[in-house]
């Protein structure tokens, strides 16, 4: 592999080397260079390539050289190149020269003309398939890869890598559930433990239940949280028993007399 690599980058090579000496190229003082049609406006120099249109001010130019152009060759041979024949003999050789938008330009146009035709085809990516000429995903559907999270795999891949997904969406929610128990069960401990200190700390001052202490009542401040002892006089309150209510016997009922009849 080592010898094809070293040759395909030498032809690369070579081939920009022959399209820099063909064309005008323009210096910048700061040592970058630049190849194309150049023109100058004024205190501009404009530099027309194939994949845009740069300018610079004349006194950041260092140099400019003059060569074959490209470009004008292409737009004059564009003119006699009027049938399928000549359009692909254009496109593959402004290919050559570096000119690949135009190439791409002409190689669509070529398919207006002829829809089948398969240079042109192929030149732009497409391939048969079942019958039809398919590019892009529509090309890469038919050949049975699936496209995942922005990238193509082949059909069983792409299922592994979205069982993967899945489980590992499992997962977080599983662990996200686990979060909250602890926390509620974290958050039910607390409020034991402060029950518990309560209880305690009324235990520590002798209190009972209902704030009684050595004769001392603990009363309450309905101002503040804070209370004070009183001097316990009665013993602490006990329920009041109710007495049933009292039913009074009743006898029958008195006869009422009868009225005279009319």
């Amino acid at each position: 592999m080592r010898p094809v690599i070293f040759t395909m980058r030498a032809l690369a090579l070579s081939l920009a080397l022959a399209l820099s000496a063909q064309a005008d190229e323009v210096v910048l003082k700061n040592g970058s260079a630049f190849s194309g049609i150049v023109r100058e406006e004024g205190d501009r120099v404009v530099v027309e390539m194939d994949f845009g249109t740069m300018a610079f001010k004349k006194i950041d130019v260092r140099s400019i050289s003059r060569g074959n152009d490209p470009i004008s060759e292409f737009e004059t041979r564009a003119k006699s190149a009027t049938d399928v024949k000549g359009m692909l003999e254009l496109a593959a050789w402004a290919r050559l020269k570096g000119l690949g938008s135009r190439a791409t330009d002409l190689y669509r146009r070529i398919l207006t003309l002829d829809a089948d035709q398969a240079d042109a085809r192929k030149a732009l990516g497409y391939q048969k398939v079942a019958g039809q000429w398919l590019e892009g995903d529509d090309l890469m559907m038919a050949r049975g890869f699936v496209k995942f999270r922005g990238r193509w795999y082949t059909k069983d891949m792409a299922e592994r890598l979205m069982h993967e997904e899945e489980l590992a969406l499992q997962e977080n929610e599983r662990l996200e559930l686990a979060k909250r128990i602890a926390d509620q069960r974290h958050n039910e401990e607390l409020t034991r433990i402060g029950q518990e200190q309560q209880r305690l700390e009324m235990e520590r001052q002798g209190l009972d239940r209902w704030g009684w202490r050595n004769g001392w009542v603990y009363a309450p401040s309905p101002m503040c949280g804070f209370g004070y002892f009183l001097p316990a006089t009665l013993p602490p309150p006990q329920p009041i028993p109710l007495s049933p209510p009292s039913i009074l016997p009743q006898g029958p009922p008195s006869p009422v007399p009868l009225g005279r009849p009319r």
